[in-house]
């Protein structure tokens, strides 16, 4: 047998083999042959055909839910054509009474020939989508003598004003907002062919039992028990409540359509496009936007399309039970994952845990007696790494809830009781990002990076290369600072500071990085190992190369993205690997807390302490950054335990002008094989 994923080899020859599922109806399975005897292509082609049919079957279930018609909207095409089709009914009734039919005697008998021809009219359309003439006869049994009358469907449909099922369902169409297409065309017929239907049925019952088609009227001393309704509509006569009302382009707007208006309505946000200002400060960052939109996103999936009015506490709970079966460090990474929905990733979730729990059971059986398995199952996972992380899904209910509320004002929507997925976050902050100790700062400044790597490319390999850039300085300015990642990764050159013949950084927000928050906008020293290792010397450098960014290898083309991100795929998550101390949730955040402890520990004031880390004060004077209080965050610096004192420094060294260049966006694989 073959052992690459979705292939099958019969005969010699490799064959593509996936099964594929559009919507809710049932998978079919895809197969054709790869022309290929040779597994090293196959192994090469496989890949991209997973691809190739993953992409075309999201874009044909997003066809077909974004062109038909989906529960809402059909039961609001419905609920419009009951109230015309019973305002016709009464008005038919009458004009019996006003008019007496030129081919009948007898009232009630033209009635319900008008009724049953137009019910067996409505069926014969809803069945098969079209309503073709035929002949109505009225034959009294009991009446020998009397004449039969007979006579076209076509010509009575006029006599009783009933428009043609095509054109009450492009009149509904039009009433809600729908754009027309011939699938939507025909899905609005049935609908209206329906809506006759009950219709005629319940005129029927109302016939029967007057009552029925009023409210209940009140008689002093008596209770009225309430009605049952008719065939499961509402009383004939009493209009559908304000509450369950879907009409317009509210009742069909998706979540992330919502979003985009959402959006619109709020300036603080950033407006349509991002730029909107508010007098009050800057507007959301991208980031931020990004982050609201992803739960309206992984909403609409698990509502299938279906738009947001439709929503519900059933859908939250789909939601939320998704979010539990996903694993936090891999969710939505990659460039497939952005591709993919969340049930698709549970999916892949759910094989590697599958994966995992073979390594485990193949790792016990081997007791030791070699590795050389574990490969198959080096992407595994076990059940107890699955969840996003509480701050996380936190976040996204919070979103979520801020969209729907507003969203309810413009269109009302069910209850929704987000209390149910929001925890309180009870852990001690302390305890959430462990600080680095000294002998582990002195471990992780002892690697290649800082004492010789291979090359460029193998900056983790021992070597004789020594180059200063972001491998070099963003952690070493992270442990002497305390600054968060992004604002060491987004510092400009006009951001370093001499004054006095002593330099400093200046924190402050930029068009390419804002900041966390108002208080993260202040000025630091640099340390002295900062100064004899060669940070200023780099920064001159760069300044006489043209350069505008401290860190300009850090700069994607694309302008997408953040520049602390950028470092954290493209160095950290190399470095890592190469610490055996580093526990969960440890990475540059970690910096921040060993310089807070540090000068804790150093009993220098809280003043200084929340100065450095860009913490908000109790109280704030004037002169924050005088030259005596710089004197004291200078001094301050002394506290933090100087792990680099065995690095020689040596003479500044950028890197090459094609490796400082705007990084350029990754090819994906189908884009290498179009």
């Amino acid at each position: 047998m073959c052992s690459i994923h979705n292939l099958t080899r019969k005969h010699g020859t490799y064959y593509f083999r996936r099964t594929i599922r559009l919507g809710p109806d049932k998978p079919f399975r895809l197969r054709f042959s790869l022309r290929t005897t040779s597994r090293k292509r196959a192994a090469l082609l496989a890949p991209a055909m997973t691809l190739i049919c993953e992409r075309l079957a999201m874009n044909m279930t997003a066809k077909l839910t974004a062109d038909g018609l989906n529960a809402a909207q059909r039961a609001e095409i419905f609920r419009r054509q009951m109230l015309a089709e019973r305002d016709r009914l009464e008005v038919m009734h009458a004009q019996l009474h006003i008019l007496a039919p030129e081919d009948h005697d007898d009232i009630d008998k033209a009635l319900a020939l008008r009724l049953d021809a137009s019910e067996l009219a409505a069926m014969d359309g809803a069945s098969k989508g079209k309503v073709e003439d035929f002949l109505v006869a009225r034959i009294d049994p009991k009446a020998d003598d009397e004449p039969i009358v007979v006579m076209a469907w076509s010509d009575l449909a006029a006599a009783i004003a009933q428009d043609g099922a095509q054109d009450a369902a492009i009149a509904r169409l039009a009433e809600i907002g729908i754009a027309q297409s011939a699938l939507r065309e025909a899905m609005a017929r049935k609908v209206v062919n329906q809506a006759r239907i009950a219709a005629i049925r319940e005129f029927r019952q109302v016939l029967s039992n007057p009552g029925a088609a009023y409210a209940p009227v009140p008689v002093a001393g008596y209770e009225q028990p309430a009605q049952a309704p008719l065939n499961g509509l509402a009383p004939h006569m009493t209009p559908a409540p304000a509450a369950t009302t879907l009409a317009g382009p509210w009742a069909t707007m998706t979540p992330t359509a919502a979003v985009e208006k959402f959006f619109e309505h709020n300036p603080r946000t950033g407006g349509v496009d991002g730029t909107a200002r508010r007098r009050s400060g800057e507007p959301w960052t991208e980031k931020t936007r990004e982050q609201f939109r992803l739960p309206a996103l992984l909403l609409e999936q698990v509502m299938h399309g279906r738009p947001l009015a439709a929503v519900t506490h059933d859908d939250l709970v789909q939601l939320n039970t998704c979010f539990e079966k996903l694993h936090g460090p891999s969710f939505r990474k990659s460039p497939k994952h952005r591709t993919m929905t969340i049930q698709e990733i549970v999916a892949e979730t759910e094989d590697r845990v599958r994966r995992g729990e073979k390594a485990a059971v193949a790792a016990a059986r081997r007791k030791g007696k070699g590795a050389s398995q574990e490969a198959d199952y080096a992407d595994g996972l076990s059940r107890d790494q699955l969840g996003l992380g509480l701050s996380t899904t936190n976040r996204h209910w919070s979103f979520l809830r801020q969209l729907t509320d507003w969203f309810n004002t413009h269109q009302p929507l069910a209850t929704l009781n987000y209390a149910a997925f929001i925890e309180n976050d009870r852990r001690n902050p302390r305890d959430q990002r462990d600080r680095y100790t000294e002998e582990e700062g002195r471990q992780m400044f002892s690697l290649p990076p800082w004492t010789g790597s291979q090359s460029h490319e193998r900056r983790m390999q021992p070597g004789n290369l020594l180059v200063h850039g972001a491998w070099y300085f963003v952690p070493m300015i992270g442990w002497y600072t305390g600054m968060r990642r992004d604002e060491i990764c987004g510092l400009a050159l006009d951001d370093i500071e001499v004054v006095d013949g002593l330099w400093q950084f200046n924190v402050r927000p930029t068009a390419i990085r804002r900041l966390k928050t108002v208080t993260s906008a202040r000025k630091l020293p640099f340390a002295h190992e900062l100064v004899r290792l060669g940070l200023p010397g780099y920064v001159t450098a760069l300044r006489e190369a043209g350069e505008t960014m401290l860190f300009p290898e850090l700069i994607a083309e694309s302008g997408k993205g953040t520049m602390g991100d950028a470092y954290y795929k493209t160095i950290w998550t190399k470095i890592a690997p190469a610490l055996p101390f580093l526990k969960s949730g440890q990475a540059n955040q970690s910096f921040r807390h060993t310089v807070i402890d540090a000068m804790k520990g150093a009993k220098v004031s809280p003043e200084v302490r929340a100065d450095f880390a860009g913490h908000k004060l109790s109280s704030q004077t004037e002169g924050r950054y005088s030259k005596a209080h710089m004197a004291l965050l200078r001094e301050a610096t002394h506290a933090i335990p100087e792990v680099t004192s065995k690095l020689d420094p040596f003479p500044t060294t950028l890197l090459p002008a094609r490796l400082r260049a705007p990084r350029k966006a990754r090819v994906s694989k189908q884009e290498r094989w179009s």
